[in-house]
């Protein structure tokens, strides 16, 4: 297959940051030690990968009139093991029935891979790498 190389790569891309921030010298005197200066982001309660990739992906496609074909979701730590969790992304970003939806799982060099498989394919996709830290 040839593909057109000027017509792959990063064609839009967006970002989410969760708005709650936790104070990293409440973190220094609460455990003792490793808070470091400035804040962290941290997710509300309802906030989780898909909610943040949904809103990443919004971000992405704003202003653009791109029409993906493939959405993937790319995180160590999905919420559903049991289905397709690009699946819930899809539906909120109002996709049409024919864009195919995947999800990369398992590990934090899942985002890089997807990404480099994105900007090397034909068709054009929506990449969401999104993992949020708990526990």
């Amino acid at each position: 297959m040839t593909v057109d190389s000027a017509a792959n790569g990063i064609l839009a891309y967006g970002a989410y940051i969760p708005h709650y921030r936790l104070d990293r010298s409440l973190i220094t005197a609460t455990l003792g030690s490793g808070g470091g200066r400035g804040s962290r982001s941290v997710a509300s309660y309802d906030e989780d990968v898909t909610s943040m990739g949904v809103e990443a992906a919004r971000t992405a496609l704003r202003g653009t009139d791109l029409e993906p074909t493939v959405v993937t979701l790319a995180t160590s730590d999905p919420p559903y093991l049991d289905r397709t969790n690009a699946t819930a992304i899809h539906a909120a970003l109002n996709m049409d029935r024919s864009v195919l939806a995947t999800d990369a799982v398992g590990g934090p060099r899942s985002g890089p891979a997807q990404l480099i498989l994105g900007c090397r394919s034909p068709l054009t996709s929506v990449v969401i790498a999104s993992d949020i830290r708990t526990g």
